[in-house]
């Protein structure tokens, strides 16, 4: 009896605490991004933890690496999609963002290999109604066959690339948050 009660205690904590494990969120605010060694002059964090291209600079392009530390080796289940989700601002003509989950090599055959999972383009984004506050925008992990994401960390090392590009003095991209979550319900409130 004292087995079988021990098993069954065993398998509510191990179901209660399922839950818990699978709707890991990794996320990110803009200003704990690194920057690139040449890019560090023409960087500017707000007080709201984004991050922008100072508006002294005309033209330029900054770029940004958010390593993806604390996310678990994580299965999706088959026919839910894992998404990035970002807050971004794209001021129009002469402003972009590009933000892409990356996947590197590190074991197994591996070693060296360098893939993108995802990818936000604010040029490819639908207008917003005030294109001078930051807004979400999302993009599937999809790069599996049934979106069956997993990150792997037996086998990769993941990171978000982020660039931000002023082609005109009067644009202002920047980026404020990046998440990555294992469902597109999952970051909802």
């Amino acid at each position: 009896m004292a087995q079988t009660l021990v098993a069954i205690v065993s398998a509510v904590l191990v179901l209660a605490w399922a839950p818990a494990a699978s709707a890991q969120i990794w996320s990110a605010a803009g200003a704990t991004g690194a920057v690139d060694e040449s890019d560090r002059s023409m960087y500017v964090f707000g007080s709201n933890g984004a991050v922008a291209i100072r508006s002294s600079i005309a033209r330029g392009t900054l770029n940004l690496r958010y390593p993806v530390q604390t996310v678990p080796n994580l299965l999706i289940p088959q026919g839910d999609c894992p998404e990035m989700r970002v807050l971004l601002r794209d001021t129009g003509a002469g402003g972009r963002v590009v933000v892409r989950l990356m996947q590197l090599g590190i074991a197994g055959g591996f070693e060296g290999s360098l893939e993108q999972v995802a990818e936000i383009n604010s040029d490819g984004l639908q207008p917003v109604e005030d294109p001078n506050q930051y807004h979400s925008h999302r993009a599937c992990l999809d790069t599996l066959p049934d979106n069956d994401f997993l990150f792997d960390l037996s086998r990769f090392t993941y990171f978000v690339e982020v660039q931000l590009t002023k082609t005109a003095a009067t644009a202002n991209p920047g980026l404020m948050a990046i998440q990555i979550c294992p469902s597109q319900g999952a970051c909802d409130p």
